[in-house]
C-alpha cells in the first residue's frame, strides 16, 4: 500500500473513530447527571430511565441531533474497510491500538463541548430540570463506548476477511463480542434497530434515508473486495 494512501486511510479512521467515541462520551454526561441525582422531575417520577433512553438515542443520532442515523457507525465502517485492506492481523492490532488510543483521547477532550447541549435538549423534550449538571461520563460508560467501537470494528474487518477467504469463520469473533456487548449495554442492537424500523415504516425522512444507505454502502464495500482488479492485487502484508 502506498505511504500516502495509507496515511489518508489512517487519518480517516482516526476522524471516524473520534466521531464514534465522541457521541458515546458526550451522551454519557446525561447518564452520569441522572446517576448522581442531578435531574429533578415530579415527585415519584423516575428520571433515570428517560435520561438513559435519550442518551442512547442521541449517541445513535436518533434524538434529532443528526441528519443521519448511526453517523459514527457509518463513518467508521467505510474508513475501517479501506484502511484494513491487505494488512496482516499483527499490523491491524498494532496500528488499530494506536488509532483507538488517539481517538479516545480526542473524543474525551471534545465531549464536554456537546454535554451542555445534550442536557438542554433533554430538558426541553422531557420537561425535567437540572439541579446539578455533570459534563463528563463515568469511566464505565467510556469503557462501554470503546468496547462498542472495538466490536463494530471487528464486524467490518472480519466481514472483509470472510469475503476474501470465502468462509464464515472470521465472523465468529465479532459474534462473540456482540453477545458480550448485549450484557454490557442496557440499550441493545434490538432496541435501536426496532426504533429505526418503526420510523422507517412511518416514512420518517432521516430514518428512510439512513436505511437505504445500508445496502448501498454494504454493496459498494463488497464490490471493492470482489472486483477483478482487486483479486489480482498482492496478498495481505506479512508483519
Amino acid at each position: 500500500m502506498k505511504p500516502r494512501f495509507s496515511f489518508i486511510t489512517a487519518s480517516l479512521v482516526l476522524a471516524a473513530c473520534t466521531l464514534f467515541l465522541w457521541m458515546f462520551f458526550a451522551a454519557a454526561s446525561l447518564e452520569q447527571t441522572a446517576a448522581i441525582g442531578g435531574i429533578e422531575g415530579p415527585t415519584g417520577q423516575d428520571t433515570r430511565a428517560p435520561a438513559y433512553e435519550f442518551a442512547a438515542k442521541w449517541r445513535h443520532g436518533m434524538a434529532g441531533n443528526s441528519p443521519l442515523y448511526m453517523p459514527g457507525f457509518f463513518a467508521a465502517a467505510i474508513a475501517l474497510w479501506f484502511w484494513s485492506d491487505r494488512k496482516s492481523i499483527r499490523r491491524l492490532l498494532v496500528e488499530g491500538s494506536i488509532l483507538l488510543s488517539t481517538a479516545s483521547l480526542c473524543a474525551a477532550l471534545l465531549a464536554p463541548i456537546a454535554a451542555r447541549r445534550i442536557l438542554d435538549a433533554f430538558v426541553l423534550q422531557e420537561g425535567f430540570s437540572i439541579s446539578h449538571a455533570e459534563l463528563s461520563g463515568s469511566w464505565v460508560a467510556s469503557a462501554q463506548g470503546i468496547y462498542s467501537l472495538v466490536t463494530w470494528s471487528t464486524v467490518i474487518i472480519a466481514s472483509r476477511w470472510a469475503i476474501r477467504l470465502k468462509s464464515l469463520k472470521p465472523l465468529l469473533i465479532p459474534l462473540a463480542l456482540n453477545l458480550a456487548l448485549a450484557f454490557l449495554r442496557p440499550w441493545t442492537v434490538a432496541d435501536f434497530t426496532s426504533l429505526w424500523m418503526r420510523q422507517t415504516l412511518a416514512g420518517e425522512t432521516v430514518a428512510v434515508f439512513s436505511f437505504l444507505l445500508v445496502p448501498i454502502i454494504s454493496g459498494f464495500m463488497a464490490w471493492s473486495e470482489l472486483r477483478p482488479s482487486h483479486k489480482r492485487a498482492a496478498k495481505p502484508q506479512q508483519a
